[in-house]
């Protein structure tokens, strides 16, 4: 009876997982593209490349849901489910690779009759196994990075599920050892590799593993090439998902990253063009492969250090076929995530993570196979085993708790609380403004008034071609300047001429017509991040004044708007972020610019407010 109640163990961890996870949920938005998924899934855009149809789909599905009052709530309880889920899972893959490393160990092949009552008692011991899978499980939850996935939206929750997914069953197709058996697991196998694949590409980083596992079991059974091929039928049905970008672009959401409506625009895509230059770089926004090393061991709570050194000896010992396959799952990550440079990199590295606690969970094994041994009782080791991951939770809870995250909320809120009606918004800043904003405009109908013109797409030229459906009246006022640099745009990039200086006058023409043309009918206003006295021809004939966190353009002559002072509360974070520190940056110095501006005429008094 016992060890059937162990084989519940997998569904009882991702209750754990889960439950810790609603425990330290995002009320709403966060950073970084929290808001710009939440806004596709809602409104099924096109969210940046590579589009991510998949979870788009299955996060519209959950928008729906009555799970909770908002949307932005329903899609973070969302993510929560997929971590938890890929922690389940994680726990059928420890004790699928237990089995594999063990039966050997224990049965020694053939033997003699004497024998067999030894073997069948390892055997019966084996069962136990389900124990240090369980608690290899929570390890995974509780490791900083993975649970974080769990407590916000982001594809990197159903990502994180997919990697264990296809690691578990990658294995059991190398495993199987019927052709009946070895055909369904490789057809369920390429399936959900086609499906992550629609989810997330950085799937192609675990092909080498795969390569490396599937090609030893190809030459040894002589697998005929015709049917090797025939594995491509499932994966092709995965990335069929794919078909969603152009049909979805032909119906012009509200919110688009590109314009993947021709070969070519999704090819960019999916190649992530807008990013290229971040791929294969030198790290300076994320973290390096040398902080992984320095940091993994307080965000797996330091035991998981001497157990996954142990892990690796012991599985290099017993199947180093699997010792290389996990190796090279880590190894692509690391060298990946290391080296795309973007500030959340850090998420990349979760197949890292994944591999190396895969390692930890056979010294977790081997620990309660020595407490059994030593005390006699499966009850000691059972608890001894799950005392491990503790110290994970401790010392993990507070770097990622975000129960009382609402800075990004307040931001949004302060940003656009002293904004007139109708008036254009150049953002420069993606993570912290634009990206929530999609999703209280689209989703909420927050200041659903204003127009907000990004910076970066405007500059790729496929939002100057929304605007012409998004925002007739804006464009046709300033046709004449957006169809001039879209030329000069099309132009250059197809490699017709190479003037970069001339590319870059005429966008801040562009910028400059559209706001001249649109003034008389719409108040203009520019982020904090922007600086147009770098360059001359952002708006002559136009003079910025501060109010509240944005700049409020004025035309010579014309009288400027009293702005009073007044409070701007925000609720503070409980953890370090980078992105929360450029907020805390533009409070201070738009409040700095604002007593300035008081003091320049001559109003000492309300200067001094803006800076106490």
């Amino acid at each position: 009876m016992i060890p059937r109640i162990l084989k519940l163990l997998p569904v009882g961890v991702s209750l754990i997982a889960f439950l810790t996870y609603l425990f330290t949920l995002t009320p709403t938005v966060d950073f970084i593209d929290s808001g710009e998924l939440a806004a596709v899934c809602a409104n099924l855009g096109v969210a940046h490349p590579t589009g991510y149809p998949l979870f788009t789909l299955i996060g519209h599905f959950f928008s729906q849901l009555p799970l909770a009052d908002r949307v932005i709530e329903r899609l973070n309880i969302m993510s929560a489910l997929f971590a938890a889920a890929g922690a389940g899972v994680f726990v059928l893959l420890v004790r699928l690779l237990l089995r594999i490393i063990y039966t050997p160990a224990e049965t020694g092949g053939k033997r003699k009759k004497k024998g067999a009552k030894k073997n069948k008692a390892g055997l019966c011991n084996q069962r136990f196994l389900w124990l240090p899978a369980a608690a290899s499980g929570l390890l995974l939850a509780w490791a900083a990075v993975f649970w974080e996935t769990g407590t916000t939206l982001e594809v990197y929750s159903l990502h994180g599920l997919f990697t264990v997914l296809l690691l578990y069953l990658g294995i059991m197709y190398a495993e199987a050892d019927e052709k009946e058996k070895e055909w369904r697991w490789g057809l369920v196998f390429f399936l959900v590799l086609g499906l992550s694949l629609a989810n997330h590409l950085t799937t192609g980083l675990l092909l080498p593993a795969f390569f490396l596992l599937f090609l030893i079991q190809y030459i040894a059974q002589k697998t005929p090439l015709k049917r090797i091929l025939l594995v491509i039928v499932p994966v092709v049905i995965g990335l069929l998902f794919y078909l969603y970008l152009p049909i979805r672009a032909a119906s012009r959401p509200k919110i688009m990253w590109g314009i993947p409506d021709n070969l070519g625009a999704i090819w960019d895509n999916l190649t992530v063009r807008d990013f290229q230059s971040r791929l294969f770089s030198r790290q300076s926004e994320g973290e390096a492969w040398l902080d992984f090393f320095i940091r993994f061991p307080s965000r797996t709570g330091y035991l998981t250090v001497p157990l996954v050194v142990s892990g690796m000896i012991i599985i290099w010992r017993r199947r180093r076929r699997y010792f290389f396959f996990l190796l090279l799952v880590c190894l692509a990550a690391l060298f990946y995530a290391a080296t795309y440079n973007v500030g959340d990199n850090i998420f990349y590295f979760n197949p890292a993570y994944i591999a190396l606690i895969a390692y930890a969970a056979i010294g977790v094994a081997a620990v309660f196979n020595l407490c059994r041994r030593r005390f006699r009782s499966i009850t000691a080791a059972a608890l001894i085993v799950f005392l491990l991951p503790l110290p994970e939770l401790i010392l993990n809870w507070e770097r990622v708790d975000k129960r009382d995250n609402y800075f990004v909320e307040d931001f949004i809120y302060n940003l656009f609380e002293p904004i007139e009606p109708n008036a254009i918004l150049f953002a420069l800043d993606c993570q912290i403004l634009l990206h929530p904003i999609y999703y209280y405009q689209t989703v909420e109908g927050f200041r659903d008034d204003v127009i907000v013109l990004p910076n970066h797409g405007l500059q790729k030229g496929w939002f100057c071609r929304q605007m012409k459906y998004l925002y007739p009246d804006l464009y046709r006022r300033s046709a004449r300047e957006i169809e001039d640099y879209l030329d000069y745009l099309e132009k250059f990039e197809s490699g017709l001429t190479g003037n970069a200086a001339v590319l870059n006058q005429k966008y801040y023409r562009m910028l400059a017509g559209i706001i001249s043309r649109n003034y008389d009918w719409r108040p203009i206003y520019i982020t904090s991040e922007f600086n147009p006295e770098r360059n001359p021809f952002f708006h002559p004939g136009y003079f910025r004044i501060p109010e509240g966190l944005c700049w409020r353009l004025y035309r010579k002559g014309d009288p400027v708007r009293l702005f009073p002072y007044r409070e701007f509360e925000y609720r503070e974070l409980s953890y370090p972020h980078k992105d929360a520190d450029a907020a805390r940056h533009a409070y201070m110095y738009m409040f700095k610019e604002k007593a300035l501006f008081e003091k320049s005429r001559g109003n000492r008094e309300g200067a001094r407010q803006w800076i106490d």
